[in-house]
């Protein structure tokens, strides 16, 4: 009898000695380090269950964007993302459940960040629930990197099918980008929707005020496309922001005014009230033969230290403008903070 009961304390022993190994065994990683099974870790947004089984590993690279809706005739949208013929779409995002967490960029190399003020409120917003024209999102970090995907849907789609466009951009990991939806129209013809991926840059100085400009004038159904601009800050005097901006582009790289190969101008401050004029490019960037449009004066907050993205947008009429000013370090809930300059 006694063997018996010893016998069977040993078989209980070697089943819950068998069970406590496969306890373990599930939450350490192949280094034997602790993980927590309910999140991605090192400060990344959870992967959703829906995503992609490839880029599930807590390790994937991942890239961080923003979104920005510069399509006129296109109303509130939402997007999926893949890595290029790799798994499944996974999204919607701003809606879906799928939705990654908006960051402010601190993940990716850009120290400068980390005493961004913040609108207050800023820290605890979701991810916008769609996203109409003339708004951009505040910086999204997606569960993909390098050559990606998107899938441009209407705002409450449910699914990633019957998108309105679909199109590949490269989003590098370590790096911020604006991700922009235009809207293309050829002269009596239909419109045809494009995708731009824009690196970021964030950095600033102590005493220039730092400005890129993005030509997205590409025309309404009633108004014809603008071809490459200029763009001037006027204010007691004049400061130009851009010689040349091609199309669906970020400013042409000039040593005249000191405009990087990212588009962004680097200039002294420019008190307010201060307009912005637009008009033909030069091609030596000279102003003869700049006949602007002029928007009316506001404090556009061209300082020291300053960071702006100015997305120039189709007028309601031919040679007007419209200017979306965003403050390119600061959000309001879950957007950039952009003001619309007419």
């Amino acid at each position: 009898m006694g063997g018996l009961t010893l016998r069977f304390t040993l078989r209980l022993a070697f089943v819950l000695g068998l069970a406590l190994a496969l306890v373990v065994a599930t939450s350490c990683g192949d280094d034997g380090a602790s993980r927590d099974l309910d999140s991605a870790g090192n400060g990344r947004a959870p992967i959703p269950q829906d995503a992609q089984a490839s880029d599930a590993d807590g390790d994937a690279p991942v890239s961080t964007m923003r979104f920005a809706h510069l399509a006129p005739g296109v109303g509130p949208v939402d997007f999926c993302y893949q890595g290029v013929r790799k798994g499944t779409f996974v999204g919607p995002v701003l809606g879906g459940g799928a939705a990654p967490a908006p960051t402010d960029a601190g993940d990716a190399d850009t120290d400068d960040l980390e005493d961004d003020p913040l609108d207050a409120g800023a820290d605890d917003a979701g991810p916008p629930r769609s996203a109409s024209y003339r708004t951009v999102s505040t910086y999204l970090v997606l569960q993909a990197a390098g050559p990606i995907t998107i899938a441009i849907l209407p705002a409450g789609a449910t699914s990633c099918t019957n998108a309105l466009v679909t199109a590949d951009v490269t989003l590098d990991p370590g790096k911020l980008f604006t991700v922009a939806l235009f809207e293309r129209r050829a002269d009596a013809g239909p419109a045809t929707l494009e995708l731009g991926a824009f690196i970021d840059d964030r950095t600033t100085a102590p005493d220039k005020a730092r400005v890129r400009v993005i030509h997205a004038a590409l025309g309404t159904a009633d108004v014809t496309s603008a071809g490459p601009i200029g763009v001037r800050a006027v204010a007691s005097k004049t400061t130009v922001l851009a010689d040349r901006v091609e199309p669906r582009r970020a400013a042409s790289a000039s040593e005249a005014v000191a405009v990087d190969g990212l588009g962004y101008v680097t200039a002294a401050p420019v008190p307010p009230p201060t307009s912005l004029a637009i008009g033909p490019a030069s091609s030596d960037g000279a102003d003869a033969g700049f006949d602007p449009w002029q928007s009316q004066s506001a404090d556009l907050d061209l300082r020291g230290d300053s960071l702006h993205t100015a997305f120039v947008l189709t007028g309601p009429t031919e040679s007007t403008f419209e200017v979306l000013w965003c403050a390119d370090r600061t959000t309001s809930g879950d957007q950039t903070t952009c003001t619309l300059v007419r």
